[in-house]
């Protein structure tokens, strides 16, 4: 039997620049995907990592792993990262940019 989780959807994720304000999408979590940030735990320059999943206010939400890399071409990396997410003890696999990127991943069939 698959684990239900509470939906959650961040709110109030605006920021105030040069007298404008702008408003960031912000985490979700339902139960069939996510989108949250990874916040670095350790140097990105070793092959391991694993961190904190945060919502774009910096809370917790989850940790992540990541399970794989492999270059690309791109103005904002020059790698891509296969990721697997815990969020409330359900496991989620997606791609990232890396540390202080964006992170949609899709639940998992392997719990």
């Amino acid at each position: 039997m698959e684990k239900a989780i509470a939906s959650y959807v961040e709110q109030d994720c605006t920021f105030e620049h040069a007298g404008r304000k702008f408003e960031a999408g912000g985490a979700v979590v339902t139960d069939k995907f996510i989108t949250a940030y990874l916040k670095a735990m350790c140097s990105w320059s070793s092959h391991e990592h694993s961190g904190i999943l945060t919502d774009w206010h910096g809370k917790q939400i989850g940790t992540y792993r990541v399970l794989s890399s492999w270059p690309i071409h791109s103005f904002i990396t020059d790698r891509m990262y296969s990721v697997e997410c815990f969020v409330n003890g359900v496991r989620y696999v997606g791609r990232s940019a890396g540390a202080g990127m964006a992170i949609n991943a899709k639940r998992s069939p392997k719990q």
